[in-house]
Formats: structure tokens, sequence, C-alpha cells
């Protein structure tokens, strides 16, 4: 889900300059604790949450930001104008805070943070759902479905985010209500007849809707199903055995469960195992693999049924939600930091030989050596 709204983000200049907004917010009056205390001074009038800020790997934290802003939106606008006007400022925080103030008054900014925030809180609730101790592929591949279907409702509702928008922003207007005409030369074997055409000029909303509205929401629906090829995949070659609670298993799905794992399982067993499980199995009413699996328990049938006994274990274990390890495991990026820029190679070597044998480092006694070492370079009197 976090490769999901990275490559949504990265889809248009508008979409990173929102973000990029919302965390100039939140350092500008972070920066400063009387900035703070007017921030604060405004936004508990209203009882909103102050403002928080981003993450580039965790995007609840682009949730909880956004959803500040937005709820706050009033109050931070207020914020920012008293800051501008407060004579004992200086004058470059004047002239940043009276910049975002009129950041916020823009129509753009008011309407991108009522669409990331509708987007964000599902794609939220979405990735806590993914990551439960007991969901499946299933159930995963039914909500990045769902996701899916909410994404693409959401290009007829441009109006009503228009409309909430300009509660907001008290503007009316998009930055650019007419774009110039631009005229662009042609080729003297054209079929045009003119040596000059002229593109569609798109009015302000009609612009922001073709080139931000519409391009963030296309870039969603298509990243989602890009991340959900790889579920379906799985999904299907373990459809014999999601289909052995509810109706008999086919022979050809069984046999291609059992090549994709040859060392796990028997093809010439596993198909007899099925049509005998799915009858055992409907006759109890567990038509999951989460409740085929307690039965199994229960009954003591691992004997009886151990290919579907596998089968099962595999399909429960299978990881739902991946991630890249952040942490670098070099000893020398470990090691020589941007702390460390001026260190010597000899004090480089020696403190990589001791990370490196950190096993045979911890069995040393290091009284004896600091002695050792206090005594050679103890001053003489």
């Amino acid at each position: 889900m976090n490769l999901v709204g990275v490559h949504s983000v990265d889809c248009c200049v508008e979409a990173i300059s929102c973000f990029g907004f919302i965390q100039t917010l939140y350092t500008f009056f972070s920066a400063s604790t009387h900035r703070w205390s007017v921030l604060a001074k405004h936004l508990q009038a209203d009882g909103t949450s102050t403002l928080k800020s981003l993450s580039d790997t965790r995007w609840s934290a682009r949730a909880d930001a956004t959803k500040a802003v937005l709820y706050g939106y009033t109050e931070i606008k207020s914020a920012l104008k008293a800051i501008s006007r407060d004579a004992q400022q200086t004058g470059g925080t004047r002239n940043e805070a009276d910049s975002l103030y009129q950041r916020m008054k823009q129509l753009e900014t008011a309407f991108l943070c009522v669409l990331w925030q509708e987007i964000l809180s599902r794609f939220n609730e979405t990735s806590k759902s993914l990551q439960a101790v007991k969901v499946d592929i299933k159930l995963a591949i039914d909500l990045l479905l769902s996701l899916d279907s909410f994404i693409n409702n959401l290009r007829d509702r441009f109006a009503e985010f228009e409309e909430r928008a300009k509660e907001f922003s008290d503007n009316e207007n998009y930055k650019t209500t007419l774009q110039r005409k631009r005229k662009r030369n042609t080729r003297f074997d054209s079929d045009v007849g003119n040596a000059h055409t002229e593109d569609v000029a798109l009015a302000g909303a009609d612009k922001f809707r073709t080139e931000t509205f519409l391009v963030i929401i296309d870039r969603l629906t298509t990243t989602l199903k890009q991340r959900s090829i790889a579920y379906k995949m799985v999904y299907h070659r373990f459809a014999a055995l999601l289909a052995a609670g509810t109706m008999q298993p086919e022979p050809a799905l069984a046999n291609q469960l059992a090549r994709e794992y040859p060392a796990d399982l028997s093809e010439d067993l596993l198909y007899g195992e099925l049509v005998q499980w799915s009858s055992f199995a409907m006759s109890r009413q567990c038509d999951s693999p989460l409740l085929q699996i307690s039965l199994l328990h229960e009954n003591e049938l691992h004997s009886t049924f151990p290919n579907v006994s596998v089968a099962l274990r595999m399909y429960l274990s299978l990881m739902i939600t991946n991630c890249s390890g952040e942490r670098s495991f070099s000893t020398m990026a470990l090691i020589k930091n941007k702390n460390r820029a001026t260190m010597g190679d000899s004090r480089l070597s020696a403190l990589s030989l001791l990370s490196i044998e950190s096993e045979l480092l911890r069995q040393l006694n290091f009284s004896n050596i600091i002695e050792t070492f206090a005594s050679n370079k103890a001053r003489k009197c």
C-alpha cells in the first residue's frame, strides 16, 4: 500500500506540491515555540488536533497529517494571518507566513487536501486490515478489489470535492481560469490548411480535472491492479483447496497445485484426499481454510489427510504484506557515517575489524586491556 501511494503522488506536480506544502506547514510552526503557541491557541478554540509531520515509509502518518490540515484548515489560516501581521516577528517570518496563507487561499490546495483525505483514510484502514493476523490471500484480493472500486467511484465526484474545497479556501476560481491559446507550427505537407493551428484552451476547472484529478485517480487504479496481480497468481494455485469447502475440486486444479510444490505434495494422492475432505468439510459446514485447519486439529486427522493438511498450512502461512529492509547491513556504511567523515584509515580498519569479529570481541576481558592501556599511558610525576 505504501508503494501504491508513492507512485500515485509522483504522477503529477500538483500532488507532489500538495504534500510538500503540508510538510512545510509543520516545519514552519514547529521551528518556533512562539509560532506553535499561536497555532495551538487557534486550534484549541475548535478542538482540532495539531499539525503532524509526514513520513516517506509510513503512509498512515500522511493520512494523519492530511486529516489534521483539513480539519483545522480555517484555524491554520487564521494563525498564519496573525503571524504575518505581527510586528514583533522578523520580516522573513512574516513573509513566509503570508506566502503560506496565500497558498491556503488557493482552491487547488483545498481541493487536494479534501481529495487526499478521502483517499488516504480508506488506504489507511485497508492497510491495517491487510496487516491483521488472520488475513489470507482471498481476503487481501477482495480488499484490493473493493479499494479499486472505491477509487473508480471518485471519478464522478469532482463537483462534490470542488464544493467542499470552496468552503475551506473561500475562493471560487482556480489559479488559471482561462489559459492562453497556444499556437503550434505544422509542416508544409500537413493535411491542415493553415500554417498555424490552435490547441484547445481549457478553463481552470477543466484543466485541473484533466491534468491533476484524473491523473491521480488513474495512477491509483493502475498501481492497485499491478499489485494485485501477484496475489491473484498465488490464489489461483490454491483454487482446488479453496473449492474443497463448497464443491468438489477439479482434477486439473489439484494436479496443478501438486506440481507447483512437488517437494511437499503428492500428485497421485492429493486429488483423492481433496475429494474425501470436501465431503467431510461440507458436512461440518467448514467452508473457509481457517475453519478447515481447526477441524483437522480438533479431530486429529493429519494422518488421514496428510497432503490436505500440508496444503492448508502452506496457504494459511503465506505472507500477505511485504516490505523492504531499510537498514543497511554493510559494515562500512554502519561505521563510516556522516558523524565520522574525518576518520583515518587505521581507525576505520580497526573499527571494521571489531564490528566484523563482534562475536569474538564479546568474549574478551576488557578489564585487563584497560589496566594495561592505563599503565602504559599514565603520566610520570
